[in-house]
C-alpha cells in the first residue's frame, strides 16, 4: 500500500509542480494552495534523509539547497523581504529536497522513466490542442497580451512543462537506437522533439534539441560517418537559409536583428546589469539576494519594475538569474552537476539522462531551464535516475569484484 501511495505521489508531483501546465481555465488560487500543501509534504517527507552517503550528485544537491537558504537571510537583510515572503518564494525551488527522498526509497527507475513519458505524450497532446484552438489561451501565457499572436512565421505558443517534453524526446531518441521494441512509437516522439521546437520558433530550445539530436547520431560510427553526417547537417542548415518559408524567414531575421544589436541587445544590457548593479553590496554578490516574490513584497515589485521599465527580465539571463537569487554557491552547485555529468559513467540505455544535463548546459544563459518550475521537478527526477544508477553499477562492480576475490580463494585452496 505505501508503494502505492509513493507512485501516486511521485506522478501527481509533476502535474501539480508545472501547475496543471498553467491551466488557464482552472482557479490560480486553488492551483497555489495545493502546490504550496503539496511542496510542504515533499519538504517533511524529505528533510530525514538529507544526509545520505557523499556520492554523485549529493553534495551538489546540498551545496544547491545551502545557498538557498542563505539566500532567505540575505533577501531579508538588504531588501528588507518578510520571512514568510521569502519562503513563499522559495519554496517551489525546495523541490529538490525530493531528491533525497527517491535515494532513500530506491524509488524504481523504470517506473520513473514511464511516468516521464506519459507526461511527454500528454505535453505533445496538449500543445496540438492550444496550437488548433490559438489564439484563444487554455495553457500558459502568451508573450505579449492576452491571446497568442503570430510571431516569426507562425502562432508562437510557448507551451508550459517544456521539461517533460525535453527529457521525453531524448528518452525517444535514446530508446530508438537501444532497443529493438516499439521503435515506431520512439520515432514519432523523436520527430515531435523536433517538430514541436521549430514550431516554438525559439532559437536556442531549437539548437539545444538538434545539437543532443546530432551528437547521438555520431557518438559511435567511424569517422568517416561523422563527416559525412556532420557535413549534411551544415548542408541542411545552408539549404534551409536560402527556403522561402514563414518560420525560417522569421528565425534568421530575428537572429540578423539581435546580432546588429551586438552588446546593446537587451539580454547581453540586462545580463550586465543583474551582474554587475543589482546586488546592493558585496555579500548580496557573493551569497545572493534571495528568491523575490513577485507582485508582493517591496523586493519583487522592484524586480518586476525593472521588466516593465527597462524590460530587464531574470527569465531572459539564465543561469545569471540564479547567481543573482542564490549567489556564488549555487553557480558552484550547477558547475559540479554539469562536470559529473560529463565524468560519471552511464550504460548505453540511459544516456539520456546526461543529454537533459547537457541540454541545460546549452541553453543555460539565455533560458531558464536552470530554474523554472516548467524545468525543476523534471531536473530532480533526472539526477536521482542518474545517482540510483550510479549508485547500482557501483554495487554491482563490488559484487564482480567480491566474486573473483572468492573464486581465487577457492581456487587457491583447491591446489
Amino acid at each position: 500500500m505505501r508503494r502505492q501511495l509513493e507512485i501516486a505521489f511521485v506522478f501527481l508531483l509533476v502535474i501539480i509542480s508545472f501547475k496543471f501546465f498553467d491551466a488557464r481555465f482552472l482557479n490560480d488560487s486553488i492551483l497555489n494552495y495545493l502546490l504550496f500543501l503539496t511542496l510542504i509534504i515533499t519538504v517533511i517527507i524529505s528533510v530525514p534523509y538529507v544526509l545520505p552517503p557523499n556520492k554523485g550528485f549529493v553534495f551538489p544537491v546540498q551545496l544547491l539547497l545551502v545557498s538557498m537558504f542563505i539566500s532567505i537571510i540575505m533577501a531579508g537583510l538588504y531588501w528588507d523581504q518578510s520571512l514568510l515572503d521569502s519562503l513563499i518564494a522559495i519554496a517551489p525551488y525546495l523541490i529538490f529536497l525530493f531528491f533525497f527522498y527517491l535515494l532513500h526509497s530506491r524509488f524504481p527507475v523504470d517506473l520513473l522513466e514511464k511516468i516521464i513519458v506519459i507526461y511527454g505524450v500528454l505535453y505533445i497532446f496538449l500543445y496540438a490542442f492550444e496550437f488548433i484552438n490559438s489564439p484563444t489561451v487554455f495553457f500558459g501565457k502568451p508573450l505579449w497580451g492576452e491571446e497568442f499572436l503570430v510571431s516569426r512565421g507562425i502562432m508562437r505558443i510557448i507551451f508550459p512543462g517544456g521539461g517533460v517534453f525535453v527529457l521525453t524526446s531524448f528518452i525517444a531518441i535514446n530508446k530508438l537506437t537501444s532497443q529493438e521494441k516499439n521503435r515506431w512509437f520512439w520515432l514519432l516522439l523523436t520527430i515531435a522533439g523536433i517538430v514541436i521546437p521549430v514550431m516554438q520558433v525559439t532559437r536556442q530550445f531549437i539548437a539545444g534539441i538538434l545539437l543532443i539530436y546530432l551528437y547521438h547520431a555520431i557518438r559511435s560510427i567511424s569517422l568517416s560517418k561523422k563527416v559525412l553526417i556532420f557535413g549534411s547537417f551544415l548542408a541542411l542548415i545552408i539549404f534551409l537559409q536560402n527556403v522561402d518559408h514563414p518560420i525560417i524567414e522569421g528565425l534568421i531575421d530575428s537572429t540578423r536583428s539581435d546580432a546588429r544589436l551586438g552588446t546593446n541587445y537587451i539580454r547581453v544590457l540586462a545580463g550586465e546589469y543583474f551582474l554587475s548593479d543589482f546586488s546592493p553590496n558585496l555579500v548580496t554578490q557573493l551569497l545572493g539576494n534571495g528568491a523575490p516574490y513577485f507582485g508582493v513584497s517591496n523586493f519583487g515589485l522592484y524586480v518586476d519594475s525593472l521588466g516593465v521599465s527597462q524590460e530587464y527580465f531574470l527569465s531572459d539571463v539564465g543561469i545569471i538569474a540564479v547567481y543573482v537569487m542564490f549567489g556564488v554557491l549555487a553557480i558552484l552547485a550547477y558547475f559540479l552537476i554539469f562536470i559529473k555529468s560529463f565524468i560519471i559513467p552511464l550504460p548505453e540505455q540511459f544516456q539520456y539522462l546526461k543529454y537533459y544535463l547537457w541540454f541545460m548546459l546549452l541553453t543555460s544563459l539565455t533560458w531558464y531551464t536552470t530554474y523554472h518550475y516548467h524545468y525543476l521537478i523534471i531536473t530532480v527526477y533526472v539526477l536521482y535516475m542518474y545517482q540510483a544508477v550510479y549508485l547500482e553499477q557501483e554495487e554491482n562492480n563490488l559484487q564482480l569484484q567480491e566474486s573473483e576475490k572468492e573464486l581465487d580463494r577457492e581456487i587457491l585452496v583447491s591446489e
